[in-house]
């Protein structure tokens, strides 16, 4: 039993990490007129649905850890929630164009997406390990 609560952790610190990667550019890149609106926004939904279900998703794969929520309802949740974040933030890096991406005053802009892609991706893995431990 302790096993999903320790995926449960972990996937909210992925989402932790998913929110900081998404922020950084507004953060780091203070020039007006970079692109960012366009940047954030391709894609079918954009990287602002990622960010949102990175807020939503401790909730969800906690509530189940803390007795807010019966653990197997929570999980499969947070599958879905996992795979669906996935989904949106591979759409949004495969989205972007790459002259947009190239034009940005940082070169790690480069690389940005698919770092929030793989944060997801940690956040997806660990929403999955938490429904396989708490269906046991």
């Amino acid at each position: 039993m302790g096993r999903y609560r320790v995926a449960a952790n972990a996937g909210a610190l992925a989402c932790l990490a998913v929110l900081v990667a998404v922020g950084a550019p507004f953060a780091l890149i203070s020039r007006p007129g970079t692109g960012l609106p366009i940047y954030y926004g391709a894609g079918p939904l954009g990287a602002g649905a990622v960010a949102f279900l990175a807020v939503v998703q401790p909730i969800v794969l906690l509530s189940g850890t803390r007795g807010r929520a019966d653990p197997v309802t929570a999980a499969g949740a947070a599958a879905a929630v996992g795979l669906a974040m996935l989904g949106i933030a591979a759409l949004w890096a495969l989205s972007v164009p790459a002259e947009l991406v190239l034009s940005f005053p940082a070169a790690w802009m480069g690389w940005h997406r698919w770092a929030v892609l793989a944060a997801v991706v940690v956040v997806a893995a660990a929403s999955g390990l938490y429904a396989r431990e708490a269906l046991r």
